[in-house]
């Protein structure tokens, strides 16, 4: 403790002169702690492929669904040409049309087939047309209808390819409209949006593919069967439960399970969020508690699911009740009608059910590899009823390999795939394609139609950080609660050795109490800011969501139970009967503080005061057949007996020296200023009238109406019960049923605040719904505490935005301003500037940059983290990192003048600062993340810049050796060709094609765009330089760009190959940027090459200059074109400058070539030079040649794995990328070298793999769909009589989807006649419509 003390003085020392400029620049901006937190202005991104250098793709694109069924188009169109529709144009549609789809832009087209001159020449023309000038020519038509409620999106990568409902036979269109037959009416009358529509026909299609053979994935006997799965990862506020509610009715009405499905999902109180989905589908079935149906039956003794009311429907249950006892054969008696006697009866009643089983939130499932329960019963259940039709939902199920191994049905392993026999198999070879291999994975599912992931965009929302910097008083707070752990951890040391005890399990509860307490800690020190945003919101109109991971209940309890006996032993709280307190009846002088009850809980439970008990010697079991002598016999007795002794023996005595150090701690935790339980301290500060508390805990700490005392009160239970959190046997049923109040009162606007935790969150719907009263209130959603893993932050953040909402939430991320939390929210706050909710197939898909960077807990940030303690371990410590010294500057008082001695104290302060919080050896990235909480703010921020510092080194090292697969790439070029497309192999599995598509790239910048990009440039900044008439300001912006290189056109100094080489330099960050985050005190200049174009790595100022010449500065160039306007201007009429103004551009380029011949020379020689495939006259090529594996690629990945086998590191890597052609056709594939070897090595090892195939094809089975029932369909949608619905003053007339007859089908010859017939009585219209042109209009879905 000694070496810590010192370190952390000899810190404090080194670091006073800039502690003491922090306190003044604090005090001198303001006295109060709520201006202490600074607001940023939201996100606004910038693509990395501009930053990079070429074109930019878009990371995500509006959702057009281009797989709807024929009949349901055809419908839209009908439905909006009623009379009463005056603003829609006449748009007609016959049998006769067909649909035309556009592989390139993503689009469907209806076009009439009674001219074929005039279809194919529009469908030439719409193939030529760019994805921005279709866009354009569609956004400018009159448009009827949108696709969704709500704008919704899906990334970039997966709008690449569309998706398949075709059936092996080739019957698509038929199939189609069967699969909608069901849905049809719910899409016309608004109640399935077409997104939804399009969602349910994918999942119904798929659902009649049956493998034979080998199961799925599972192993069992040979000949078995297993029908085909679906995974919907539509993210949240998509509208889940609607497509769930709807393939759920098209089961029934085709009497799929014999009028029995199952429907599994997270929560309890989500059944009521079943029952409403299933009644907006017009789907009047019961749904039944699991808890209460199978609970009534066991109890009594009646066989499950014979007849009456509960013998059919759909059965709710949870994830935890399917794992509760042996729940899972009562649930399957219920699914196949109660099936008694013997064994085989029941297993055909099992191999026969064909009804529905909904995996909602399958993700909870995930871990199969760890052998968990509840994924074990999942896939149980799937074998057990290999007929069913098994729908996987959850937008965070297809985020990690390792955790589909639960999805058996969607045939991407065992008998449907062949080359995987086994979820190992095919897990393997995709782990080693790196990060990319689930964005490859994501394509080929939705190629083949088994998946499905759209989301809500984001448009509309604010996204804001909002930073609680600590003051001193904070600070001071958090640095004497580390002394006191520090404290303690000396303690414990001293007492075990006094004990002569080992150490066993205590250290690993210490960290654990010492991570939670720093936890809470954090989160308390937002809470004021956090409720003066909030207040200022509620001034105006908005309602507020506070969202939290945990609520800090467990320490609570403890706290509870320290008062109690306080309490009695003063005499102030009587006993009741049993010898309990009721402290409901109990004031309380003030809330009680979380932190306070984990330091007590932690010194009570586990400090060591007295010897460990004497542990019992180990006892061999008796021989099933008697001992072997008489000796064993006797060996056996005694041990028995001094196991019986030991047992009963008392516990060691205190030794009192230790109780009065614990009892010296305990009384130490009063001194510590530390904060109320954040939960409580909201409440208290919103009033809990005010306050809807969504969470999973079952008693708080409430004011009482006198304002000066507190009460404990239970959330549900009742009160009056005896002391303490005694937990009723239906506690989560009664927490369930209490948020589902809460949540009406909160969007009934009676309550204008909402806190919810992560555990009572899911499937919880907060938003501005136009259903509800409160719609008309903007929801503001704080985030106060931040799980490190992006993805179920967004998951919670979903909750305040979702589909059929009035207004976009206001997202605030709420952070403090120590270790890493900044940065992490940062690239939370990225991802959801751009999109939001995770976006399977592209992992950029919502920032347009690489998120893998701020994946600290990943392979790299071990890595860098072994990196570091090696540096920091040696003697003396060795740098970490390539940017130590400016980290480690910034930490020095003068920074201006860096001594190396100050430098070597404050890593030897870092390295002292691991070995005080157990930090070593083994690099573990989450318990490093935690331990250095544990360290002085100061000392923190130290540790944690120093390892990201390393991270930074790490990843750029693996980028430049091609082992850091972030995502999919870009390829970035001026100019994109497609030459060639080849079909090289087909996938026998779903006969999508191989393809080896060939791409011209042009990297080259020719010296007229050059001129663009400065005027350019000058034109945004010229708002800036107009408003510098303050001469202090000039005069600094002149001595800064004193210091960086002038961006122009430079010349190298000495010849390179023979040449000189000319370049464009620019300031990365120009002088004209105020934020201080974008200080740059190294001056990086953006390089630009007429051959390369725009170079990813920066040069310095310092190295620029010293390496290569000024030919002319921007600067130069803008005065000469100003003064040359100038002049035009004072010349030149008006209506001439308006004239002139379309010349603009070509008059800028030529006045520059005038001006500087030479220079315009130099860059367009070097631009001609290099327009070879090789180096020529010492220039590197400008243009190159590329391949892509494109479509089906996971039936030849073995190939492709042994083709790259003895190539470089970079072409093995077989990378995921992505390009946007010169017409604006995007690709996506797998990068393969063109050359002739590379591709004869693929063609022979994918004929060896076809070989080894032979006789292990893939055995499967399209079905037909059942019929639909009348006598089922009438019964699933004929809504039931009530008591209030009988004795109505007046009955609602049924809806068309409740119509007890069988939908007709569309292309019937009687509607085709009708259609005909209307189609004559009007005024004909032009045949050519496109489906993505109508989907604009909102409708109530």
């Amino acid at each position: 403790m000694s070496t810590s003390a010192e370190a952390i003085a000899r810190l404090h020392a080194i670091m006073a002169a800039a502690r003491t400029n922090a306190a003044a620049a604090t005090a001198s901006t303001s006295n109060d702690k709520a201006k202490a937190a600074q607001v940023t202005q939201p996100i606004v991104i910038a693509e990395d492929a501009i930053q990079d250098g070429g074109n930019a793709i878009d990371t995500f694109s509006s959702y057009i669904p281009t797989a709807l069924p024929r009949c349901v188009v055809k419908a839209l169109f009908d439905a909006h040409q009623q009379p009463n529709n005056k603003s829609a144009p006449r748009k007609d549609v016959e049998d006769g049309d067909k649909i035309i789809k556009h592989e390139q832009n993503d689009v469907i087209e209806i076009l009439d087939s009674d001219d074929e001159c005039e279809m194919n020449s529009k469908a030439a023309a719409t193939s030529s047309l760019s994805t921005s000038d279709y866009s354009s020519q569609l956004f400018t038509n009159n448009a009827l209808i949108q696709s969704h409620t709500s704008p919704a999106c899906e990334s970039a990568l997966l709008s690449s390819v569309s998706a398949c409902n075709f059936s092996s036979d080739g019957s698509d269109g038929a199939l189609q409209d069967e699969a909608a037959s069901t849905i049809l009416p719910l899409v016309v009358e608004g109640k399935l949006s077409p997104l939804q529509a399009e969602g349910v026909a994918l999942a119904t299609t798929r659902f009649n593919r049956v493998f034979t053979s080998n199961t799925a994935g599972s192993v069992q006997q040979s000949g078995a069967v297993q029908r085909a799965g679906f995974f919907l990862g539509d993210g949240a506020g998509i509208g889940k439960g609607r497509q769930i509610a709807a393939t759920i009715r098209d089961a029934f009405c085709r009497n799929h399970g014999r009028g029995r499905q199952l429907w599994i999902s997270t929560s309890r109180e989500l059944v009521e969020d079943a029952k409403r989905d299933l009644k907006d589908v017009c789907c009047y079935v019961d749904v039944h508690d699991g808890v209460d149906l199978l609970g009534k039956s066991g109890a009594s003794g009646k066989g499950l699911g014979v007849g009456g009311s509960l013998g059919k429907g759909v059965l709710f249950i949870t994830y935890s009740l399917l794992v509760s006892g042996k729940r899972l054969d009562d649930i399957l008696s219920w699914l196949t009608g109660g099936s008694s006697g013997k064994s085989d009866s029941k297993h055909i009643a099992e191999q026969s059910y064909d009804g529905m089983i909904v995996f909602d939130e399958a993700h909870k499932a995930k871990n199969l590899e760890a052998d968990t329960r509840t994924a074990k019963l999942v896939v149980t259940l799937q074998e057990r009823l290999p007929n069913a039709r098994v729908l996987y939902c959850s937008a965070t199920g297809v985020s990690e390999i390792a955790h589909m191994a639960y999805a058996v049905r969607l045939g991407l392993w065992g008998s449907a795939n062949p080359l995987y026999p086994t979820f190992d198999s095919f897990k393997d070879a995709l782990t080693r394609r790196g990060v990319g291999a689930m964005e490859m994975l994501a394509l080929e599912m939705k190629r083949k139609g088994l998946f499905l992931a759209r989301t809500l965009s984001w448009e509309g929302a604010d996204f804001h950080t909002v930073e609680v910097r600590l003051g001193q008083k904070e600070v001071a707070s958090y640095d004497g609660a580390v002394r006191w752990w520090f404290k303690v951890k000396s303690e414990i040391e001293s007492a075990l050795q006094m004990l002569n005890m080992p150490a066993k399990t205590i250290w690993r509860l210490f960290f654990a109490a010492q991570q939670r307490f720093y936890k809470e800690m954090c989160i308390s020190a937002k809470v004021e800011e956090v409720c003066t945003e909030a207040k200022k919101y509620l001034e105006n109109d908005h309602c507020i969501v506070i969202g939290l991971q945990s609520t800090g209940e467990a320490g609570m309890d403890v706290t509870l139970n320290e008062l109690a006996e306080s309490l009695v032993e003063n005499g102030s709280a009587p006993k009741d009967q049993k010898g309990k307190v009721d402290l409901e009846n109990v004031d309380l002088p003030n809330l009680l503080s979380t932190c306070g009850s984990i330091m007590s809980n932690f010194l009570r439970n586990h400090f060591p005061v007295a010897p460990p008990p004497q542990e019992a010697p180990k006892i061999p079991p008796t021989p099933p057949n008697g001992f072997a002598s008489e000796f064993e016999r006797l060996e056996h007795a005694r041990l028995t007996d001094l196991a019986d002794r030991i047992k009963n023996m008392p516990p060691p005595e205190p030794v009192r020296e230790l109780v009065r150090r614990r009892e010296e701690l305990l009384k130490s935790i009063k001194a510590l200023d530390l904060p109320p339980n954040p939960l409580d301290d909201i409440i208290d500060r919103f009033g809990v009238e005010n306050v809807a508390e969504m969470t999973g805990r079952s008693g708080r700490i409430l004011r009482k109406s006198d304002g000066n005392t507190f009460r404990y009160t239970k959330r549900f239970g009742g009160s009056q019960t005896s002391y303490g959190l005694s937990t009723p046997v239906n506690r989560e049923d009664e927490s369930d049923c209490l948020n589902v109040k809460e949540r009406k009162l909160f969007m009934d606007g009676k309550k204008c605040v909402a806190i919810i935790s992560d555990a009572a969150s899911t499937g919880v719907s907060l938003h501005s719904d136009i259903r509800y009263k409160s719609c008309h209130k903007r929801r503001v959603h704080f985030t106060i505490e931040l799980p490190w893993a992006a993805d179920k932050a967004i998951q919670q953040l979903g909750r305040s935005h979702r589909s059929g909402q009035v207004s976009a939430p206001i997202y605030k991320m709420v952070v403090s301003d120590l270790g890493g939390e900044r940065r992490f929210a940062s690239a939370v706050s990225k991802r959801m500037a751009q999109l939001g909710a995770l976006t399977k197939g592209d992992r950029r898909a919502a920032t347009g940059t690489d998120l893998s960077e701020f994946d600290v807990d990943s392979i790299f940030g071990r890595r860098a983290l072994a990196k570091f303690y090696t540096a920091l371990s040696s003697a003396p410590s060795n740098y970490p990192s390539r940017n130590s010294n400016s980290i480690l500057d910034g930490f020095i008082s003068h920074p201006q003048q860096p001594d190396d001695e100050a430098r070597t104290e404050l890593l030897t302060t870092a390295a002292n600062s691991l070995n005080d919080v157990g930090l070593g050896g083994e690099p573990n990235v989450k318990k490093f993340l935690n331990r250095i909480a544990g360290l002085e703010v100061l000392r923190q921020r130290l540790v944690f810049s120093l390892f990201m510092s390393t991270l930074d080194d790490v990843i750029a090292d693996a980028k430049a050796t091609g082992e850091f697969e972030g995502s999919v790439e870009d390829i970035k070029a001026t100019s994109i060709e497609l030459k060639s497309e080849e079909v090289i192999a087909t996938d026998s599995s779903c006969g999508a094609k191989t393809e080896l598509t060939r791409l011209r790239i042009d990297r080259g910048v020719s010296f007229n765009f050059i001129v663009e990009t400065i005027a350019a440039d000058a034109k945004q900044n010229s708002d800036v330089e107009s408003g510098d008439k303050n001469d202090a300001i000039a005069t600094e912006k002149k001595e800064s760009n004193c210091k960086r290189a002038q961006t122009g056109l430079y010349i190298s100094k000495r010849k390179i190959a023979g040449r000189h080489l000319v370049m464009l330099a620019q300031q990365k960050v120009s002088n004209e940027a105020s934020d201080s985050d974008f200080d740059d005190p190294r001056g990086l200049m953006v390089i630009t090459r007429p051959n390369t174009g725009k170079n990813p790595c920066e040069m310095t100022s310092k190295d620029l200059r010293y390496k290569y010449d000024l030919l002319v500065s921007s600067d130069d160039i803008l005065h000469h074109l100003r003064s040359v306007d100038n002049e035009d201007s004072g010349a030149d009429s008006e209506e001439k400058k308006s004239e002139n103004d379309d010349h603009r551009s070509h008059d800028t380029i030529s006045i520059v070539r005038q001006k500087w011949k030479k220079v315009a020379g130099l860059w367009d020689e070097a631009y001609d030079k290099s327009n070879f495939l090789n180096h020529n006259d010492g220039l590197a090529p400008r243009v190159s040649e590329i391949g892509l594996i494109t479509g089906a690629v996971l039936h030849i990945l073995p190939a492709l794995e042994k083709a790259v086998q003895i190539m470089s590191s970079a072409q093995r890597s077989l990378r995921v990328m992505r390009v946007e052609t010169d017409t604006g056709r995007r690709i996506v594939g797998i990068r393969f070298p063109v050359t002739h070897d590379a591709i004869e090595r693929l063609m022979v090892n994918m004929s060896a793999v076809s070989s080894a195939r032979e006789g292990l094809q893939s055995s499967f089975v399209d079905e037909h769909f059942c019929p639909i029932s009348d006598k089922a369909m009438t019964w699933a949608t004929t809504e039931r009589k009530t008591m209030k619905s009988f004795f109505g003053t007046s009955a609602s007339k049924p809806s068309s989807s409740t119509a007890p007859s069988k939908p007709k089908n569309p292309t019937s010859a009687n509607e085709k006649k009708r259609n005909q017939e209307s189609t004559k009585s009007q005024p004909k219209k032009a045949k050519t419509s496109n489906i993505s042109a109508f989907f604009v209009k909102k409708k109530d879905y």
